[in-house]
């Protein structure tokens, strides 16, 4: 069952008019009340989201699930790449959005293709991208345990990542970054509430088909993370000159440099409002906040992740380690 309901304050800075939406689950394998986990999306949503929840799964799909710039592209070329024998040159040639499609894009922006009808073109074992939170995922992946890489990352990067994402799309149309931070801890932006989405997975850690990870751990151990991505996949593990050529592919500046994968042009042909210096990837790094927010949102944001996580039981170091 799916539910859908107007949110009680108009969001004024988006470019469209918001819902939220909840489905219940009895196949997830977190006991809680699904229907009080809502997800922000554009009204326009609503003739997209039965195409999702009731997208037909196979059963060697891989599925990337992220909250939005979590390191979903940084996770996707890695996959794509364990799971295409280290297919190098295939994957110069062909987008990884052609590769690995996101299932969601034509719910979050106008006027693009379909990709969930491009995907069912797509041979298998196809690597299948969504910010969907758990309970409004394809119902067929908890019915049928299929395999999750869900990758979180630290809030305050989240928020100042998302907010450049956001603002120069003009998926958002606030003033400021002050702004953009109200709006985020409101869920007034898309696919919020971040703790939510990322909490319901950390929960769900030790399930046999999800396999966890932070873009911290990424940054910090990249071929630790590709060895125990092998094993998960059940993938032939790497010798070390492979490991050593893989990890240099991703490193962030050979990503940036890609237009394979980064995918800023494409973003800006798609999306007319895009400023011009829109860029889809863009530091990369751990800690951005740290020279980005105020110490005054720092503490805004720190004061709301520990209220929520205290519910749980959690620290934000529980999850992500020192920062």
């Amino acid at each position: 069952m799916i539910k859908s309901r107007c949110k009680s304050v108009p969001v004024q800075r988006n470019s469209s008019e918001m819902k939220q939406y909840a489905a219940e689950d009895s196949n997830i394998p977190l006991k809680k009340d699904w229907l009080d986990t809502w997800c922000t999306l554009p009204k326009r949503f609503d003739t997209v989201l039965e195409e999702v929840y009731n997208y037909e799964v196979r059963e060697d799909d891989v599925f990337i699930v992220t909250y939005i710039k979590c390191g979903t592209t940084w996770m996707q070329e890695t996959a794509w790449l364990l799971l295409n024998n280290l297919d190098f040159e295939k994957s110069k040639e062909l987008s990884q959005t052609a590769r690995s499609p996101f299932i969601d894009f034509h719910g979050i922006i106008p006027n693009v293709p379909n990709l969930i009808e491009y995907s069912k073109t797509l041979p298998s074992p196809r690597l299948l991208k969504t910010h969907m939170p758990a309970n409004l995922l394809p119902k067929q992946i908890w019915q049928n345990k299929t395999k999750i890489i869900y990758v979180a990352r630290n809030c305050k990067d989240v928020v100042v990542s998302a907010y450049h994402f956001a603002k120069n799309l003009q998926l958002w149309r606030g003033d400021n970054i002050e702004d953009f931070v109200n709006d985020f801890l409101n869920d007034n932006i898309l696919y919020c509430n971040y703790w939510t989405h990322i909490v319901d997975f950390w929960k769900m850690r030790n399930e046999e088909n999800i396999f966890f990870v932070t873009y911290e751990e990424m940054k910090r151990d990249l071929g630790g993370v590709i060895r125990r991505l092998c094993a998960f996949l059940q993938r032939p593990q790497l010798s070390e000159e492979e490991l050593l050529h893989t990890v240099d592919y991703l490193s962030f500046n050979k990503m940036k440099e890609n237009d394979k994968t980064n995918i800023t042009t494409a973003l800006k042909e798609h999306i007319k409002t895009a400023k011009e210096d829109f860029q889809f990837m863009r530091r990369g790094i751990v800690g951005s906040f740290k020279d980005e927010l105020t110490p005054e949102l720092q503490e805004k944001i720190d004061n709301w992740s520990r209220n929520f996580l205290a519910q749980h039981g959690l620290t934000e170091e529980d999850i992500f380690g020192k920062l």
